[in-house]
């Protein structure tokens, strides 16, 4: 598997890579490093993905100088070229990066998005909570039970880069017909919920995404759906709410967790107010049709 990605692997320095936790598969490496490559241009031959746990130092990408911050999925496609930059005052290092194959991505976006070559219009994106249970589960089974067997890390090698693509690319996958009637700046934000709701998602992240104010944004909404974004948000939550107590297989309290909720307490009181019962009664009930 490391001859996959030996390029890659040649650009690290021994020293940074010998203490890296790396869990690889045919297509997909993720590593896990104690230090940044600082001051060393790098360029990506594969699909390149990162996601900051804490403040990173600031990089140039393609001759631009760029900030991000915590808490982001940086996307990078092939041929792109980054460097990290010194920063005295960040001396914490907590991301992943993520290599996946060239050929691999784009079999995976022709077939499942029909797109024939990836194209990310922006860096920086935010993540949903979908994206870190499926590197959990791809690092666990590898940890586990090593590369066999073969079939089961093909299928986690297909959630990961799905989830990858689907949290770089703009899409319109979620809107419907009754989307009509919006401006694009509200289907934007209507698609920008969909894809983040699982996440602790703000009206400054919407805003940031389709760059009008909050106050402004407020009142377009408002007129434009008849309901408040917050309240917009919630319902997508508790439509997945219910799609997921179907399956037995899912504590409350994870369910409450990849839907948005701050707890299984929130989950419990927004749900009884919005569906007249709680989670677990709508459970029992749903398991004696």
């Amino acid at each position: 598997m490391k001859q996959n990605f030996r390029n890659f692997i040649k650009k690290i320095p021994d020293r940074i890579h010998s203490q890296t936790k790396t869990f690889m598969s045919e297509n997909i490496a993720i590593f896990k490093p104690e230090k940044y490559v600082i001051g060393q241009s790098m360029c990506m031959e594969d699909y390149h993905f990162i996601i900051f746990h804490s403040k990173p130092p600031k990089a140039i990408i393609n001759g631009n100088i760029y900030s991000f911050k915590k808490g982001r999925l940086i996307s990078l496609e092939p041929g792109t070229s980054i460097t990290v930059l010194v920063n005295e005052k960040n001396n914490t290092c907590k991301y992943i990066s993520i290599s996946a194959k060239k050929d691999f991505m784009d079999r995976l976006g022709l077939e499942s998005f029909g797109v024939e070559k990836l194209k990310f219009e922006k860096f920086e994106n935010q993540y949903n909570n979908y994206l870190l249970d499926a590197i959990n589960s791809f690092e666990h089974e590898i940890f586990v039970y090593g590369n066999a067997p073969a079939l089961m890390l093909q299928s986690l090698e297909i959630q990961l880069g799905i989830l990858l693509i689907r949290n770089s690319l703009a899409d319109n996958i979620f809107l419907d017909d009754r989307n009509e009637l919006y401006d694009d700046y509200i289907k934007k934000s209507i698609v920008y919920m969909h894809k983040y709701y699982s996440g602790n998602i703000t009206i400054d992240d919407i805003c940031g995404e389709i760059y009008l104010s909050p106050s402004h944004f407020k009142r377009a909404f408002k007129n434009k759906t008849g309901n408040t974004p917050y309240q917009f948000l919630t319902e997508i939550r508790v439509d997945k709410a219910k799609e997921m107590l179907k399956n037995k297989e899912r504590t409350i309290r994870e369910v409450a967790r990849l839907c948005g909720f701050v707890n299984s307490g929130n989950l419990s009181a927004v749900f009884k107010k919005h569906i007249g019962i709680s989670p677990s009664e709508y459970r029992k009930v749903y398991s004696e049709k």
